[in-house]
């Protein structure tokens, strides 16, 4: 089963083609283990979590490397999904709990929008001590 590893360090469980990626958007389905959806939100809304997380094949071997996916879009489980099959004659569906991620790239405006406010907030301070000199 591969996985997907956060940054500290923690690893999810993916089901079979669990990870999907465009140039702005990462949608992960992974198995929840013991962790509660309000843990994982919590874990998942951690920038320094999702900055960097990177796809590990069954023998722990890197695979892919996502950057910069860091705003949580949406969190959802399903309790009865398929989340693999039995290798038998058949191929029998194993059911279970599925958690489904979407995070997104942070939007160039936002970013930009942030650093022209920090630049006004800068010149405001400089003004207020050129007045505070006169």
């Amino acid at each position: 089963m591969e996985k997907i590893k956060l940054g500290s360090g923690k690893a999810l469980d993916l089901i079979v083609c669990g990870i999907i990626a465009d140039q702005q958007t990462v949608t992960i389905k992974f198995l929840p283990g013991e962790d509660s959806l309000d843990a994982l939100n919590s874990i998942l809304m951690n920038t320094s979590e999702t900055e960097k997380m990177i796809l590990l094949s069954e023998s722990g071997d890197q695979l892919a490397i996502y950057n910069g996916y860091t705003q949580l879009q949406s969190l959802g489980q399903e309790l009865n999904a398929v989340i693999g099959y039995v290798q038998d004659e058949i191929q029998t569906p194993i059911m279970g709990k599925l958690v489904t991620a979407t995070l997104q790239k942070p939007d160039r405006t936002e970013m930009r929008l942030e650093a022209a406010e920090t630049q006004l907030t800068d010149m405001q301070l400089a003004l207020c001590e050129v007045y505070e000199m006169l």
